[in-house]
C-alpha cells in the first residue's frame, strides 16, 4: 500500500511536466481536449531514446476529424501561434495543407509546431504535432520527417 501511494505521488508530480513544454502555446488547447474531446483523439507522446535519431527529445501529437466550427477555431489558435514564430512554411496540395512553425526556443531547445488539415466531404481531418529538440531549422526537420 505504502508502494502505491509512492508510485501515486510521482506520477502527481510528474505528469504535469509533460504538459509544460507546450504549455502557452494557443493551440495547446487541442492537446487538453477542449477542441475535441480527448476520447475522440489519436494522442501520441514519446520521449527519451526512440526520438534521439531524429534529434528530438520530445514528440506530441493529437490527430481527430473536426466540423467547420472546430476547423475554423483551431484555424484561429494557430493564427495566435503563428505571430509568435520565427519561422513558418505552408505548404498546400488539394483539399491537404501542411503548416510547420519555427516557435522561439527555450534555451537550447528548438520547438516546432505542425498543423496538418485533410477536408473530406464531411468533416476535417486535423492532426496537430508539437517537437522538440535539438534541430534547428524548419528544413532541417522536414528532412528528418521525410
Amino acid at each position: 500500500d505504502m508502494k502505491r501511494r509512492i508510485i501515486f505521488a510521482l506520477l502527481a508530480l510528474l505528469l504535469p511536466l509533460f504538459a509544460l513544454a507546450q504549455k502557452g502555446l494557443h493551440a495547446n488547447a487541442a492537446f487538453t481536449g477542449q477542441i475535441v474531446p480527448q476520447d475522440q483523439t489519436v494522442e501520441v507522446k514519446v520521449r527519451g531514446k526512440a526520438l534521439s535519431t531524429y534529434r528530438l527529445t520530445f514528440y506530441h501529437s493529437v490527430r481527430f476529424k473536426a466540423n467547420a466550427q472546430q476547423k475554423t477555431t483551431m484555424d484561429n489558435l494557430v493564427t495566435q501561434d503563428k505571430a509568435q514564430a520565427t519561422g513558418t512554411e505552408l505548404r498546400r496540395k488539394g483539399h491537404t495543407s501542411s503548416l510547420i512553425l519555427c516557435l522561439p526556443p527555450q534555451g537550447r531547445t528548438h520547438r516546432y509546431l505542425c498543423y496538418l488539415t485533410n477536408r473530406s466531404k464531411d468533416h476535417w481531418s486535423i492532426t496537430l504535432v508539437y517537437m522538440e529538440g535539438s534541430v534547428s531549422s524548419i528544413d532541417e526537420l522536414r528532412k528528418l520527417i521525410k
